[in-house]
């Protein structure tokens, strides 16, 4: 886990599509991460205790 001076903020609600600017709507990424959440390649859910559970998609042929 990285501490916060390592993160990007993240809405996870894009602001430009009605996301509000608020801590339910963000959450903090290392850049690793942040690269992860806007690569189609994957999906994401926010677990519980505020974390972000990546999931790699199945391709198909």
């Amino acid at each position: 886990m990285a501490t916060a001076t390592w993160t990007e903020a993240h809405h996870l609600k894009p602001w430009s599509e009605g996301g509000l600017t608020n801590l339910a709507n963000m959450v903090l990424l290392c850049a690793s991460d942040h690269r992860r959440i806007h690569d189609p390649d994957y999906t994401y859910e926010r677990l519980s205790d505020g974390r972000i559970r990546f999931t790699r998609r199945t391709r198909t042929s």
